[in-house]
C-alpha cells in the first residue's frame, strides 16, 4: 500500500496533521507572516516588498501610473535604496529568527542520527519530529538569508525604474549612458503626432 501525503505541506504541517515528518528538503519550511497569500510563488513576494519599502522620491515614480499597472512596474527593481531596504529587512528577519535557534544544524543532525539516544529511550518520537522540523526551518532561513545577501551584493548591476524609463524615452543608450551632443537631434518624435485641442 502506497500513501502519498499532500506534497505542499511542510514538515510542521505533517507533524500536526499526521504525527510524523519526512527528512527530505522538500518539506523544510519556515513560516513568517508577511500579509501575502501562501500560494504566491517566492518571487511574487518581491513586488509586495518593493511596494512596502517605497519611500522618499521613489514614491513619486508611480504617481502618474494607473493603479492597475503599478504591480507590473513593481516586478522589476524600483531604486537601489528600495532594493537595499528589502534585502536588509528580509535578512534581518531571517537573522532574528535564526537567533532563536540555540542548536546548530549539525547538533540537530547528531540528535536525529544518534542510535544510542533512541535505544535508551531518551529520544521520543515526538522529540525526533520536533528536532527534524527545527533543523528544516533553520536550513530554509539560512538559504533565504544567503539569497538576499547575494542579491544585496549585486545591487550595483541591476537596472532600476528611472533608467528603464529613460531608455523607453530614448534618452539613454543600452548601457545607461546619456547620449552625447545635441539632445534634440537624438530625440525622434513629430510635433504633428501630438494631440491638439481647439483651445490651443
Amino acid at each position: 500500500v502506497y500513501i502519498q501525503y499532500d506534497l505542499g505541506e511542510s514538515n510542521a504541517e505533517l507533524a500536526l496533521d499526521y504525527g510524523f515528518i519526512e527528512l527530505t528538503s522538500d518539506r523544510n519550511a519556515y513560516t513568517r507572516t508577511l500579509e501575502i497569500s501562501k500560494s504566491d510563488p517566492f518571487m511574487a513576494m518581491l513586488p509586495y516588498l518593493r511596494l512596502v519599502a517605497l519611500g522618499g522620491t521613489d514614491a513619486f515614480l508611480f504617481e502618474s501610473l494607473f493603479r492597475n499597472t503599478t504591480w507590473g512596474h513593481l516586478e522589476l527593481p524600483v531604486s537601489q535604496a528600495n532594493e537595499e531596504l528589502i534585502c536588509r529587512v528580509v535578512r534581518d528577519a531571517c537573522i532574528a529568527a535564526l537567533s532563536g535557534f540555540h542548536t546548530t544544524i549539525n547538533e540537530y543532525r547528531c540528535i536525529l542520527l544518534n542510535e544510542d539516544l533512541k535505544k535508551r529511550g531518551n529520544l521520543s518520537p515526538r522529540l525526533e519530529i520536533v528536532v527534524g522540523i527545527r533543523a528544516g526551518e533553520k536550513k530554509v532561513l539560512r538559504q533565504i538569508e544567503e539569497i538576499f545577501k547575494e542579491r544585496e551584493s549585486e545591487l550595483d548591476t541591476l537596472e532600476y525604474s528611472q533608467e528603464r524609463r529613460l531608455k523607453d524615452l530614448g534618452l539613454v543608450g543600452n548601457k545607461g549612458k546619456s547620449f552625447s551632443g545635441n539632445p534634440s537631434r537624438n530625440m525622434k518624435f513629430s510635433l504633428q503626432s501630438l494631440p491638439v485641442t481647439k483651445d490651443e
